[in-house]
């Protein structure tokens, strides 16, 4: 079976312009699902490239940057490879930009659209032939954080659908270590002889993120990051989540991972950790054998949380 769907994530590779049997374009991109403060948020569409089941289930790609960058696109080795074998497998993927920080948008902001984004969906459902009751969210590092707060928020007074499941990439659980808030001057000292990109960006990316100054509102910096921060909101969560994380991560330490795992195994929430040995932030240096593998690995756990569900096979 594991051999069978690597050679799957090896194959298959679609072009944009690449057609589904049906003859429908599989690819649909840019689509506008939200219109805020007159700037046009939007998605892109990959349909299924092999009709598997009566209705599509659906995955939603949240994209990385530091919540202050980043595009929707699909466009890595790793990220593709789990793209395909979806589209392969009867699978919707969809992937979605969200506002980036600055000096108006926030974390919740940021929050708003994704949810926005699930709304939107659910409301296009005929329309795009996809199954409401079969929704995961993957994300990579900033996007990990913010599918893992919407699984985490998600209680039954949401509006949302359930989530069937987080694929968690190297995403940061504790807002206030990834940021520093708390470093001693010489904790700082080493985070910008070592990290000085990360350091020259902090200060900013904290005052955009929580609306407060790290220097001079200290204590409201760090209680905002607490709040957003999915390691303290794990009490209800019941959603299963895959987390992928290098141990060589200096972007997002493994231990915030690890610790993730931890908790979750405490409140008996289905769920895996995969240390990817020598693994960067981003997998940019794993080699194409161990990408396979992950690939391999995230597929096997999409379908483990979507099968046997009330969605039939049509074949």
């Amino acid at each position: 079976m594991k051999l069978v769907l690597l050679l799957i994530a090896g194959i298959f590779s679609f072009s944009l312009t690449a057609q589904n049997p049906s003859g429908q374009q599989d690819f649909i991109k840019d689509i506008t699902y939200k219109i805020a403060e007159k700037d046009s948020v939007k998605l892109d569409i990959y349909l299924p490239t092999k009709k598997i089941y009566t209705k599509s289930p659906v995955v939603i790609f949240i994209h990385g940057g530091a919540w202050a960058k980043g595009d929707k696109e699909i466009k890595y080795h790793y990220t593709q490879g789990i793209k395909d074998t979806l589209q392969a497998s009867g699978y919707t993927v969809v992937a979605i930009n969200y506002r980036l920080v600055n000096k108006t948008i926030g974390i919740a902001d940021q929050l708003n659209d994704c949810k926005d984004a699930i709304y939107w969906l659910v409301q296009q459902a005929n329309y795009y032939n996809i199954d409401t009751e079969n929704i995961g969210l993957w994300g990579e590092s900033a996007g990990a954080h913010l599918a893992l707060m919407i699984a985490c928020t998600n209680t039954t007074t949401s509006k949302l659908p359930e989530i069937r499941f987080v694929i968690d990439n190297f995403g940061p659980t504790d807002l206030n270590k990834v940021l520093k808030t708390k470093a001693s001057w010489f904790t700082k000292k080493v985070y910008k002889l070592f990290l000085p990109e990360l350091y020259n960006i902090r200060e900013k990316l904290i005052l955009t993120m929580t609306t407060y100054d790290i220097n001079t509102q200290k204590k409201e910096a760090i209680a905002v990051a607490k709040e957003y921060s999915p390691i303290e909101h794990l009490q209800t969560i019941k959603t299963p989540v895959l987390i992928l994380h290098g141990n060589r991560d200096f972007i997002v330490p493994f231990k915030q991972s690890k610790k993730l795992h931890k908790e979750l195994n405490k409140r008996s929430v289905s769920n895996k950790l995969i240390k990817v040995k020598k693994g960067n932030h981003g997998f940019t240096k794993t080699n194409q054998e161990k990408i396979h593998l992950l690939i391999n690995e995230t597929f096997v756990f999409i379908q483990q949380h979507y099968y046997g569900t009330t969605n039939s096979k049509t074949l």
